[in-house]
């Protein structure tokens, strides 16, 4: 028992490493020339330089607020909202969050205002590397109370409960900061539906930029909510927000 608790603790220590941003990871050269690009003004050619590292799934944060600031310039605003959010999930920055809410406020998109639930949300995330050492910690403690308990020949009943539950907390805290609930709406003109068939009723047709809350799939509709109601979108119609 206490060993594949051990090996369980071991995985999701590992788990938690792979799942750190890529940052230090960028192709240096092309990242440069970006750079180079951006600093000359010549915003476009910097936008493909920088487009070719992110798809490779490498990115610094000040090259995502650069994305952001050249597709603002081109009058993309779906794309500098994402690229925003973006930014925010590399560093937490809260100052972020005030553009992110004057370009909807200007542009009349929704999504952007940050609830109190939000915020204890982001609280934790700011601080998610503190929570899980904590967890991992306690739950090697409490293995190693086991053991002594164990060697005292007294029960480990409640060590072994309490090195359980740690072990589901680490599990349910690493499979929330992994995943993206919400949303960029990416094309102008787009068709929220009542269900997830393109035969279902129209609930609205709204404009690129909007952020939704994705709750759910089903083939290829995503399940969003939208004005404190359940509706469905397209996945290809949205970029989801994650790094």
């Amino acid at each position: 028992m206490q060993k594949r608790l051990r090996n369980f603790i071991a995985l999701i220590f590992l788990s938690f490493l792979s799942s750190l941003p890529l940052l230090g990871q960028v192709s240096q050269h092309r990242l440069a020339t970006a750079d180079s690009l951006f600093e000359a003004k010549r915003y476009t050619q910097a936008l493909s330089k920088f487009e070719g590292v992110i798809n490779n799934k490498e990115y610094t944060s000040a090259m995502l607020l650069k994305m952001a600031y050249i597709y603002e310039g081109l009058g993309n605003i779906a794309k500098t909202q994402y690229f925003l959010n973006l930014y925010f999930l590399a560093t937490n920055d809260d100052s972020v969050l005030e553009k992110m809410e004057t370009l909807a406020t200007s542009h009349e998109l929704e999504g952007y205002q940050v609830s109190d639930q939000q915020r204890i949300w982001l609280v934790i995330k700011e601080f998610k590397s503190i929570y899980i050492l904590v967890l991992i910690g306690l739950t090697a403690l409490m293995g190693a109370w086991a053991v002594y308990r164990k060697r005292m020949n007294k029960k480990i009943l409640f060590p072994v409960a309490v090195q359980v539950v740690l072990c589901l907390s680490l599990v349910a805290l690493l499979q929330l900061l992994k995943s993206s609930d919400h949303a960029i709406v990416l094309q102008p003109n787009t068709y929220i539906m009542t269900g997830p068939s393109a035969g279902a009723d129209v609930l609205e047709v709204i404009d690129a930029g909007h952020r939704v809350q994705v709750l759910g799939r089903k083939d290829v509709w995503l399940k969003i909510r939208w004005r404190d109601q359940d509706a469905y979108l397209k996945e290809d119609l949205l970029q989801t927000i994650a790094l």
